[in-house]
């Protein structure tokens, strides 16, 4: 089902709904802002919604929803029941992949953006993708990209995946292969 509400009561409403036990999602991406005056060098994280105004509701949810709306005065936001031909649709999980995707993409489109500078010497173990299970000693490190030795083979990696969970940062081994 699809919530309407206004654009500024989006977020706040999937928030207040998930406290509550109901199954509430709206994609959401993360922007990053200079602030304003004097501290406009400084650069915040802020969520925004993808799809503003809309709230994606389990269908099981709807009597606790109508519940809610009957209350005099309700804990949450404002928002009405999407109808059409005084029908309540309803979106299926298949239906809700490409806004599942968009949202990823957002994400990893911020992860790119954040640069993560990897200094030479500092030991890397691998532990998804096609290199899992290997360690080495990375060479080189810019904040676009980290040259790491596994043993003799060389490879070149995005210095973005150093700040994902692919990626095991440790100190500059002692001994072993990596050494």
């Amino acid at each position: 089902m699809i919530l309407r509400t206004n654009v500024l009561r989006t977020l706040p409403l999937m928030r207040s709904l998930a406290d509550a036990g109901i199954q509430a999602w709206t994609p959401v991406r993360v922007e990053r802002r200079a602030g304003r005056g004097r501290k406009r060098r400084e650069i915040s994280q802020v969520e925004v919604a993808i799809t503003p105004t809309f709230v994606f509701v389990a269908e099981a949810d709807l009597p606790e929803l109508q519940r809610i709306r009957a209350l005099p005065t309700s804990p949450h936001p404002s928002f009405t029941i999407l109808r059409h031909r005084d029908r309540i649709p309803v979106v299926s999980e298949a239906g809700l992949t490409p806004l599942r995707a968009a949202e990823d993409r957002f994400r990893l489109s911020l992860l790119k953006a954040t640069r993560y500078r990897v200094e030479a010497g500092t030991s890397v173990h691998m532990k998804t993708g096609p290199m899992a299970g290997m360690s080495g000693v990375v060479e080189r490190g810019t904040n676009k990209e980290m040259v790491v030795n596994f043993g003799g083979f060389r490879v070149s990696i995005a210095s973005y995946i150093a700040g994902t969970d692919a990626v095991q940062l440790g100190e500059q081994p002692v001994s072993g292969t990596a050494a």
